[in-house]
């Protein structure tokens, strides 16, 4: 993530959207010190977009619950249990 100022990012908006589109650089724009906008690639922009779309069905934020839940109690398995077999082979 790399701090921009306005002028910065007018003079030079081309260059980073090449930079966020292709290298996945995130820049926050700030005036006068304050942060006001960011500037992210497009898959970037869907991934959130997919992530909070998910946050807001009530069904799968259940299922995020619970697991976390399972987590914190130490309720987990390996993928050796669950698979039968390890994923990776050495």
């Amino acid at each position: 993530m790399r701090a921009v100022g306005v002028a910065e990012a007018r003079a030079s908006l081309s260059a980073l959207v090449k930079e966020a589109s292709s290298e996945d650089e995130t820049f926050v724009i700030h005036s006068k010190g304050e942060p006001k906008a960011v500037l992210i690639g497009i898959d970037e922009y869907r991934e959130i977009e997919a992530t909070l779309e998910e946050m807001a069905d009530p069904e799968a934020r259940t299922l995020l619950e619970a697991g976390t839940n399972d987590i914190k109690k130490g309720r987990t398995r390996s993928a050796e249990e669950i698979f039968g077999e390890a994923l990776l082979s050495s």
